[in-house]
């Protein structure tokens, strides 16, 4: 009996104490809530006057190559598109198929921003015809030179004849209702604007002007070095008129005559190809033209690797602001260019695996291992960042050489 009883009081006990840790043990925590959905927001839009043209494909891939989205859209429309990715920037590739020629145009800008960006392709000007009329304009009081350059807005050709100190351009077009004419005398140091308001017009040439002179200090071992001077006589204007070019006057003198006066802006370009056979390219716009030019005597990149499957580049320490590589497919059922930009801080890619991943509507069931390296262009552009470049590049109402200013270009072709 007192047994039975001691078990009674035992069990009672265990019962009170599995009753108060119940009612001392911590409530649950609560169910951590989903994290939000991260996304991304873009406008984009891609123009084109392509015949027949309808839609084209837009792929967006993370760094690590998941596609986030894969589309076709429609040509010259705005688009507002969103995907899910806490992703700031993104691989953007654009795949069209241009009938006309039955072959294909692949760009792919990696790692950027694509918000408001508005591409275009093949398009044909918009600008209003230019009147014209055959017109005739004669120098009197003029030297003769050899390398003589005359040019008009509305020029289209012309037959010029020198006699004793006369020289005369005939049937030559002239922009109505009034042209600018402009001829220089390299030889001379000469030059001059002539405002032409009617189809017959003389000048008297010893009220010329003293062109400005330039001579350039130059890297060892380069060749085909060459100067291009077009200009503007208001700053707005849309058409440039051409000023000088060395392949006129190639003289061991002087680099570059140019006229100081009657022209706002100077768009300059000057270029060589250095010894390990790199094409130079030195663009300069504005309101004078540089005394000197930091001419590079080599590259500032080398490829170390060129193959479809694994491409590498290298770079200087005077590293360029944006590269591009260029890559052609020419196979008899493939006909396809592929422009692929990229900053400097990323200098290996695999295109094939790349191109692969993506798994293009469009390039479905071509043979991509077609494609070959054509060339390699790297681009130095003062005080512009790689995505600042391509924003202009993808704003139709800017110009890329007009904004930079000052930009060094470097090209390898392969």
């Amino acid at each position: 009996m007192r047994t039975k009883l001691l078990t009674g009081l035992l069990f009672i006990g265990t019962l009170l104490s599995c009753d108060s840790e119940k009612d001392t043990a911590p409530a649950p925590a609560p169910a951590p809530e989903p994290a939000p959905i991260k996304t991304f927001d873009f406008s984009f839009r891609y123009d084109t006057h392509m015949e027949g043209a309808k839609d084209f494909e837009l792929i967006l891939s993370q760094e690590d190559g998941k596609v986030v989205l894969d589309t076709l859209i429609a040509f010259n429309t705005d688009h507002k598109l969103r995907i899910k990715s806490g992703d700031t920037k993104y691989d953007l590739t654009t795949v069209l198929f241009n009938a006309p020629n039955n072959s294909y145009w692949v760009e792919t800008y990696v790692q950027v921003n694509p918000d408001k960006w508005h591409l275009r392709y093949s398009m044909t000007s918009n600008t209003s015809p230019i009147e014209r009329e055959k017109a005739e304009v004669t120098y009197t009081n003029i030297p003769n030179d050899k390398d003589m350059y005359f040019w008009s807005k509305g020029s289209t050709g012309y037959m010029a004849t020198w006699n004793a100190g006369t020289l005369k351009f005939a049937n030559y077009t002239r922009s109505l209702p009034t042209d600018l004419a402009y001829i220089i005398l390299p030889n001379y140091g000469k030059y001059m604007f002539t405002e032409l308001t009617s189809n017959k017009t003389t000048v008297d040439f010893t009220e010329a002007g003293n062109t400005g002179k330039r001579k350039y200090t130059k890297p060892a071992g380069i060749t085909n070095f060459r100067t291009y001077l077009y200009g503007y006589t208001k700053e707005d204007e849309k058409t440039k008129q051409n000023l000088y070019s060395s392949l006129i006057s190639l003289s061991n003198e002087y680099d570059l005559h140019f006229p100081p006066t009657g022209i706002e802006v100077y768009d300059l370009e000057v270029t060589y190809t250095d010894a390990g056979s790199y094409l130079h390219s030195y663009k300069y716009y504005g309101n004078q033209i540089p005394t000197e030019i930091d001419f590079a005597p080599t590259s500032d990149f080398s490829v170390s690797t060129s193959g479809f499957e694994d491409f590498t580049v290298t770079f200087t320490d005077d590293k360029p602001s944006i590269y591009n590589m260029y890559w052609a497919a020419t196979d008899a059922s493939f006909d396809a260019r592929w422009n692929v930009y990229s900053s400097p801080e990323k200098s290996s890619f695999k295109p094939k695996a790349f191109l692969e991943g993506l798994k293009s509507k469009t390039l479905e069931g071509k043979n991509v291992s077609a494609f070959k390296l054509s060339y390699v262009r790297s681009q130095k552009m003062k005080d512009h960042s790689y995505q600042a470049i391509l924003d202009i590049m993808a704003n139709p109402a800017l110009s890329l050489y007009k904004e930079v200013k000052q930009s060094r270009i470097i090209r390898k072709l392969f």
